[in-house]
């Protein structure tokens, strides 16, 4: 049970100083921890958005690609505080 408690705490220190970061500094972090194909991370209206360069490799990318789009220009996208709950 102590080891549970201890990471928690870990987990909501780390999120405390990733909210802190200016948004540089998060997207550079994000770059390092985050698996993704070669793009580009930004934020835009307090929300982090990943835009992939070039056109998609596969027919699932491509939906992934659509919807992704589809989100940006509706206006949505994670949420820092949704990001910080993911990690």
């Amino acid at each position: 049970m102590k080891g549970i408690i201890t990471m928690s705490f870990a987990i909501k220190k780390i999120t405390e100083e990733f909210t802190a970061l200016p948004t540089q500094e998060k997207i550079e972090f994000i770059k390092h921890v985050v698996a993704s194909p070669p793009g580009e991370w930004v934020e835009l209206n307090g929300k982090l958005y990943f835009i992939p360069e070039g056109p998609p490799a596969t027919n699932e990318e491509e939906e992934i690609f659509e919807i992704a789009n589809r989100e940006i220009n509706a206006g949505r996208g994670v949420s820092l505080n949704e990001f910080r709950e993911e990690i």
